[in-house]
């Protein structure tokens, strides 16, 4: 019980967000009070009426009869409206509650390490933004009012039944403890299924957008059956632990109160039944009895409501923890002193260095090198020798365990981040475009003058002929060539005018005639920074000043193309390979 109350607190720790919309929330709290007072006072004024109809039916009696009544309907109008008015606002401010936390999670997910996404589906993490969020939404936007709505009825009822009968209120205040034992077992045996079926929902929305994503891979190896067994194996479990869910359920919640209420009831119906057969020794009329049962039912109905909240109640702690996961981790803080440089240089030096994803099992190894300022170097070798790992780590990406990294002399763990990334420009294998304009994508401050010089420079202005830099991309760029993405994304490089430049296999994915383009670019592209190359086909680096061959994390050979050449190592049988020569 001490680890649900822990994880109580997680959900409780987002009620500050109220905050954001507390004029709504005080509206939607004194008009949900207006309505539980109406509408108890409703069934008392109803019960006045069965009290006047009761004896002798005089004219006079029903003229006062009907102006009850009358009071009866006007209260029930005035109450829905009231409750009409409660929904709006709560609605509102829940609304507000529920973007305060998309912000919250999205802005921390965008400063988390690069290192937390290795391991975490990206649909697990929109299911967090999303799903998770919203359940806590719909907990602000009923169950936290409602049950207090509940409470405050409850306090009314009770109160109308002390007035009425004090015994029989004593009798039904038997009922909260009920209610409490009924909320006790409901949590105890739901609390960790719904915690798990939150997670079971996660991992299910990740793997619809992992096969989404990949949905091409999957049917060219005709894995469509082996996906649908792996997403029904995960959703089946999910299945199971909404039937146990929904068992306690149908248990405790309806089964349990419907058996209440029928005790409570004929418990009513031997109360008045005795007190008729000893002369009214209770002083029972049609309306008291009326008012009881009417009360009664409500009272029934409060508590089933009480407990289905607490339904959604667990359902929004088990969202919260979700949440929880992802919040608690630690950011990426801009934690470095220099965040501005008159003179930065885009000479580069690994002194030593070191560096392993996981434990101390090393993908980089005593790695020594130093880049002056404008040269052109380029990493080759076979996949998972390093190289990008390299270039990770003078971004600061990830930091090295041993060693130093250095730009203009300086350790990059001293400069900020922002400061840094402002410096360096990536252009990687995979050209993503991000839905928008065509100008959201060059110049993130929508200067088009800027955005159209730059894809001019790199040989991107035929992109331009039956376009304009406001022309909208879709999601990922679906709409532009390989090519055309790949020039896009040389030309949001250039317009950033950075002082070092990496390009991580830029023309892997296209053409021979859209490489020349591309070539052409990267010339452009090149000229007047410190420009890394990450590449595979080494026919199109020869012209580099600089060329380190990896092997398992260390650096086996450098040089000039026609220096390894000569050299007869590693590099040679590779190029050999490549040209059949």
């Amino acid at each position: 019980m001490k680890k649900n109350k822990n994880n109580a607190s997680l959900l409780f720790q987002f009620v500050p967000y109220m905050k954001k919309a507390k004029k709504d929330y005080f509206i939607g709290l004194v008009t949900a009070l207006l309505a539980v007072l109406g509408s108890v006072i409703a069934v008392y004024l109803l019960s006045k009426v069965f009290d006047k109809v009761e004896g002798t039916i005089t004219e006079q009696i029903i003229y006062r009869s009907l102006i009850i009544a009358a009071g009866y309907g006007a209260t029930l109008i005035l109450s829905g409206l009231l409750t009409y008015v409660r929904n709006i606002y709560l609605i509102k401010g829940a609304n507000a509650v529920y973007v305060a936390i998309q912000e919250k999670i999205y802005d921390h997910i965008q400063n988390l390490p690069i290192s937390y996404f290795d391991n975490m589906p990206a649909g697990s993490v929109v299911s967090r933004i999303t799903s998770d969020a919203n359940v806590i939404r719909n907990f602000f936007v009923n169950t936290f009012v409602n049950i207090l709505v509940v409470v405050l009825k409850l306090i009314f009822i009770y109160t109308a039944l002390f007035l009425v009968d004090i015994y029989f209120a004593l009798v039904m205040l038997l009922l909260i403890p009920l209610m409490y034992l009924l909320m006790f077992i409901y949590n105890k045996i739901t609390a960790d299924t719904i915690i798990e079926y939150r997670r079971t929902y996660s991992t299910a929305n990740a793997i619809i957008n992992e096969s989404y994503q990949n949905l091409e891979v999957i049917k060219s190896f005709n894995k469509e059956e082996e996906s649908l067994r792996y997403w029904q194996k995960v959703n089946d479990e999910r299945y199971s632990l909404g039937s146990k869910i929904n068992r306690a359920d149908a248990t405790l919640l309806h089964t349990f109160t419907g058996f209440l209420q029928i005790m409570i009831f004929t418990g009513i119906i031997f109360y008045y039944a005795y007190s008729y057969f000893h002369d009214n020794v209770f002083g029972l009329t049609l309306g008291v009895i009326y008012l009881f049962v009417a009360y009664t039912q409500d009272i029934i109905y409060r508590i089933t409501d009480f407990t289905a909240e607490i339904s959604v109640y667990t359902r929004a702690v088990g969202a919260a923890v979700n949440i929880n996961e992802v919040l608690k981790l630690e950011r990426e803080d801009d934690d470095g002193k220099i965040s501005e440089k008159d003179n930065f240089q885009g000479n580069i030096e690994f002194k030593d260095v070191y560096f392993a994803y996981k434990d101390d099992r090393y993908v980089l190894k005593n790695i020594n090198l130093e880049i002056k300022e404008n040269q052109t170097v380029a990493f080759v070798g076979s996949t998972g020798s390093g190289k990008s790992t390299i270039m990770n780590l003078l971004i600061k990406f990830y930091e090295a365990n041993k060693g130093q990294v250095k730009i203009s002399g300086i350790d990059v763990k001293d400069y900020t981040r922002s400061y840094l990334r402002e410096e360096v420009a990536i252009v990687l294998q995979d050209s993503f475009l991000f839905e928008g304009t065509l100008l959201d994508n060059i110049s993130p401050k929508g200067d088009k003058k800027l955005a159209k010089e730059a894809l001019e420079r790199v040989g991107g202005a035929f992109i331009l002929e039956n376009r304009s830099l406001d022309s909208k991309v879709e999601v990922g760029g679906a709409n532009f060539s390989t090519g055309e993405k790949q020039l896009i994304c040389l030309a949001r490089a250039l317009a950033k005018n950075p002082k070092i430049l990496i390009l991580d296999e830029s023309t892997a994915n296209v053409d021979s005639e859209t490489e020349q383009y591309v070539g052409r670019a990267i010339e452009e592209l090149k000229q007047g920074r410190t420009t890394l190359i990450i590449a595979h086909r080494l026919s199109t680096i020869k012209n580099a000043d600089k060329i380190f061959v990896l092997h398992y994390g260390e650096i086996v050979e450098s040089g000039s193309h026609q220096e390894l050449l000569n050299m007869g190592g590693r590099y040679n049988k590779m190029y050999r390979t490549q040209t059949n020569s």
